[in-house]
């Protein structure tokens, strides 16, 4: 089921490289997403067309590193690298890489530790939902965060380095709460909060940002879901709560 479209209002929700109330990042470096390296076919409803590589396949086959997956009329259920679950919509591709996962039309949500290229840039999670669309009038990404935080940036910029070098804690805290750090003091780092949209030139440059109505972001979820295609319960509880703080 199609969405209602994503409007952007004048106003960001968040600034770029700067983190507003309601997306605080936890203190601790954060797991290594994965790169995507394969693609399970896990489910298919609504026919078989489902291709790899231009090839009709069947549940249980997997694209590998530099293989392309696409969908016609049919939606599809993947595991990449056999730990997280993603959704691939109708009328998508991918392209499995060494790196991180290509979008090259539709749309995909991923659940789990992840790593997108949005062009030059770099599209990380640790253990988030989200759903990425690559749009066919301007060719732009729109980025949509379900539960958790997301980020953009550069592919050996702040987020990515923190995986080498925890972040200092902060001196500030109160005994007993979570530490908070700030985001990248360079400003290169998009952040995307739950219940946020960010879009993105082809090229991985930031465009807007949006809060986006529980409704919309319900919708988004129905897009790849149904009775035949549901998410972990776990998961589905997850992105239920977040969603229930949106307006």
């Amino acid at each position: 089921m199609q969405g209602p479209p994503i409007r952007f209002p004048s106003r960001l929700a968040c600034l770029t490289g700067a983190l507003l109330s309601g997306c605080l990042l936890a203190a601790a470096a954060p797991a290594d997403a994965a790169v995507f390296q394969s693609a399970q076919i896990r489910k298919i409803v609504e026919g078989k067309e489902v291709y790899i590589n231009g090839k009709t396949a069947k549940v249980k086959d997997t694209a590998r590193s530099g293989q392309q997956l696409r969908t016609g009329r049919s939606r599809v259920e993947l595991l990449f690298d056999n730990k997280s679950i993603g959704f691939l919509g109708r009328s998508s591709v991918i392209t499995v890489g060494s790196q991180c996962m290509k979008l090259d039309r539709g749309a995909v949500l991923v659940s789990g530790p992840q790593k997108t290229c949005l062009g030059t840039k770099v599209l990380g999670v640790t253990g988030t939902t989200t759903i990425v669309s690559k749009d066919a009038n301007n060719d732009a990404y729109n980025v949509i965060t379900l539960e958790g935080t997301a980020y953009v940036g550069d592919p050996d910029g702040f987020e990515e380095n923190l995986k080498i070098k925890p972040p200092e804690p902060s001196q500030s805290s109160t005994p007993g709460t979570p530490e908070v750090r700030p985001g990248d003091p360079s400003g290169r780092t998009t952040y995307i909060c739950g219940c946020e949209v960010a879009q993105f030139s082809a090229n991985g440059e930031f465009n807007r940002q949006a809060v986006l109505s529980r409704s919309q972001l319900l919708a988004a979820v129905n897009r790849f879901t149904s009775s035949d295609l549901q998410l972990p319960p776990e998961v589905s509880q997850r992105i239920q709560q977040s969603i229930s703080r949106c307006q």
